[in-house]
């Protein structure tokens, strides 16, 4: 009796999220949610300390650099499971087709805007250095989404030949994946390298999506794993951590991935954030560099209330931004990478 009350418990708990993030993965959209929250302070203190917010030391200097390990693992770990959902299975020209128009098309539209945006706006920290190799060497970012189009190219025959389909062929994909990895392979022309640097994490959130683990007390593992991983980080971190694309980086990007998703967590703030993680990525480059050099102008030199300020328009922004780029068919396509709305 007790377990069935416990159920019916779970999945009114589960039906109020679902309701509140129209009827998706709640708990995709939270960890979404997350991973965008940690996008976008990245950008907002700064990839070194000559831009950002030019932080030379202290505590946001220190979790930017530690947070490395799970930033874009997560992201490219939730594109796994949700092309899970979606997987390519026969036609082919259909499936490229709608990944150019979901991906390439708004890569390089609004990575072109952003390019100019950062040459020609006064406050700016970098300017593009040679126009001719504009997306052949990737902008900015958006290396990610140029990356993502190519894995999605690779999947096509690997689904087609049904090596995902398989444990032991699935295993020793990943194998492989992992020595390209951790050898440094790749060349950053095409964003090859990046593409490289994502596999793994992909074929990690696409195996847990395709052959789902179960274990007793999974959600207390999840938990545990993930408070071990950031003790791990805090003290030992900088000293162990290791390379961007090091074995041990490897193990703690997709240890960490998991355990989120052992956790099944659920947060209406962050899912409703993780609904809009593809426009986050797009624009909040835009709202995060604007803000900075608004807020400075106007005489806001605190370090932690210009970063509150940037996180905050880094998320909102970009929300705002989909919600009215969706209602017409041009922005549609070329800032969000959607269908056009058919006419009645």
């Amino acid at each position: 009796m007790a377990y069935k009350l416990h159920q019916k418990d779970k999945t009114q708990r589960i039906n109020h999220m679902t309701t509140l993030t129209v009827n998706r993965n709640s708990s995709i959209d939270t960890l979404r949610g997350f991973a965008c929250i940690l996008l976008v302070a990245y950008h907002v203190i700064g990839i070194a300390p000559d831009n950002g917010l030019h932080v030379q030391e202290g505590v946001l200097k220190d979790a930017n650099a530690l947070l490395l390990y799970i930033r874009m693992p997560i992201f490219t770990f939730l594109s796994g499971i949700v092309y899970a959902w979606r997987p390519f299975s026969s036609d082919w020209k259909k499936f490229v087709s709608g990944k150019i128009r979901r991906l390439i098309i708004p890569m390089l539209f609004v990575g072109t805007l952003f390019a100019l945006f950062k040459t020609f706006t006064p406050g700016t920290n970098s300017t593009v250095t040679d126009w001719r190799f504009l997306h052949l060497l990737p902008v900015a970012h958006y290396w990610f989404i140029e990356s993502l189009f190519l894995l999605f190219l690779l999947l096509i025959p690997l689904e087609h030949f049904r090596v995902l389909h398989n444990k032991k062929s699935f295993a020793l994909l990943f194998v492989i994946a992992a020595i390209l990895y951790v050898t440094n392979a790749g060349t950053p022309w095409l964003s090859i390298a990046g593409a490289i640097y994502l596999f793994p994490y992909f074929l990690a959130g696409l195996y847990c999506s395709r052959f789902p683990m179960h274990f007793k007390n999974q959600k207390a593992l999840g938990y545990l794993l993930l408070t071990a991983l950031m003790l791990f980080l805090v003290f030992y971190g900088q000293q162990y951590g290791g390379q961007r694309r090091s074995l041990n980086a490897l193990i703690i990007g997709t240890t960490f991935c998991t355990a989120l998703l052992f956790t099944e967590v659920e947060s209406a703030f962050l899912a409703r954030i993780g609904i809009y993680s593809y426009s986050i990525y797009l624009f909040h480059i835009f709202f995060t560099a604007a803000s900075r050099i608004i807020f400075e102008k106007i005489g806001i030199t605190s370090i932690w209330w210009l970063f509150i300020l940037g996180l905050t328009f880094g998320l909102i922004g970009p929300i705002f931004l989909e919600q009215i780029a969706s209602k017409y068919n041009p922005s549609r396509i070329l800032l969000l990478g959607k269908r056009p709305i058919k006419k009645s």
